[in-house]
């Protein structure tokens, strides 16, 4: 989930990770909740209390938007998942990588999918005035054909396990990887104006409602960032702790933008949201405090079991609120909540680290044999380039 530059690991990316896929649980938990949801769902005129107001329509809602936290995942996955490539001649062939990301994605993605099913056949979703109409949106009778549409990672998820419509842009970005490897290496003297053409595309994304042309150029400026780490740690060493101050203030805000008032947000307000997770991850790339923040021990923790949170926690939210909302939602909202901490742990142990060891062994096999059919048909392998292979599947076993 980090990356490793040399022997150092910089494991507060890990713990970013983890605050955002908190934030996104924050959000599926209020979202539930009748007034919070009504608005989340798009009624932003539905009446609210003052603490609702505040939830809402303040910067405390950048605590529980995922929105942006999602954002976030986009710009370490291209910062994390770009840098093995890096290196000249680091790249001999693809391959590898590609089997090694099939099992990587795919196999945690699926395991979650087996569980919400398994969640809505034992306990089915129903509607009920008891909790918000987004809830509602949430309620389905899962068919084979949305399973399999769901499974594939390349269409629309359904509301079965709705967060892998993330993973749809996860797997576009490991299939392109190559074209921004190239990205990001070329014209690297002009790596601030390639972020802003980056940025420049979002919006027009945004704009036009193009969610490819809003999403993929996300990766490119982690990807970019990624790239460039050491030079942006030299210009920023030396700013002092107000400078940083402001671009966490401005980063939040941004990352907020969405929500700012009760008017319906500006066109392009999508955009506006990526300028404000980037730089929330150059905070925590460079800044002191921001790196301590990642590398507490919950924030850590967190990290770890991201990925496993992330892919398990609505399915199960949604169960305990349909079980429990009769008794008390916000019990239901607790014992959910626990329970997909508990999930999570168990996931990322039986799931995520077994699918972590399949997908570097798949890896290793593929440069195996591409190694192999090379000695065949050419002149041996220098050990050096040997080595270099060997390090270049190890490298990206985390991401």
């Amino acid at each position: 989930m980090g990356y490793q530059s040399g022997q150092t690991r910089v494991t507060q990316l890990d713990g970013l990770r983890g605050i955002a896929a908190l934030v996104v649980v924050a959000c599926h938990v209020l979202s539930t909740l009748p007034g919070l949801g009504s608005v989340v769902s798009g009624n932003r005129s539905v009446g609210l209390s003052t603490a609702g107001m505040w939830a809402v329509f303040s910067p405390l809602h950048v605590l529980w938007n995922g929105t942006p936290a999602v954002h976030v995942f986009f710009v370490l996955s291209g910062f994390v998942l770009v840098l093995p490539f890096t290196r000249p001649g680091a790249v001999a062939s693809w391959a590898p990588y590609y089997a090694k990301r099939f099992f990587r994605l795919y196999i945690p993605a699926w395991a979650s999918l087996a569980v919400a099913v398994a969640l809505i056949a034992i306990i089915p979703r129903s509607a009920s005035p008891l909790q918000s109409p987004w809830a509602d949106m949430y309620v389905i009778d899962p068919s084979v054909g949305q399973v399999f549409k769901d499974a594939l990672l390349l269409l629309n998820a359904s509301t079965i396990n709705t967060p892998l419509w993330s993973l749809k842009w996860e797997v576009a970005f490991s299939l392109l990887l190559p074209a921004y490897v190239i990205i990001a290496l070329r014209w690297r003297r002009f790596w601030h104006v390639k972020i802003g053409l980056a940025l420049l595309l979002a919006v027009v994304g945004a704009l036009q409602h193009l969610e490819w042309l809003s999403y993929l150029p996300i990766f490119a400026i982690g990807a970019i960032l990624g790239t460039e780490r050491e030079r942006i740690r030299e210009l920023t060493q030396s700013w002092p702790r107000f400078v940083w101050f402001f671009v966490a203030a401005a980063g939040l805000f941004l990352a907020n933008a969405e929500w700012i008032s009760p008017e319906q947000p500006i066109p392009g307000v999508e955009a506006v949201v990526t300028v404000g997770a980037t730089l929330i991850v150059l905070l925590f790339v460079s800044c002191r405090s921001a790196k301590k923040l990642g590398d507490t021990a919950i924030a850590q923790w967190l990290g770890r079991v991201s990925f496993s949170l992330y892919l398990v926690h609505l399915p199960i939210i949604l169960a305990g609120v349909t079980l429990l909302r009769s008794v008390s939602l916000p019990l239901a909202l607790a014992v959910s909540v626990a329970a997909s901490f508990v999930v999570a742990e168990l996931f990322y142990r039986y799931v995520e680290q077994p699918a972590q060891r399949l997908s570097i062994a798949a890896g290793r096999a593929v440069q195996s044999r591409i190694r192999r059919e090379a000695r065949a048909d050419g002149p041996p392998i220098p050990p050096a380039a040997e080595a270099t292979s060997r390090h270049l599947v190890k490298s990206s076993a985390g991401t």
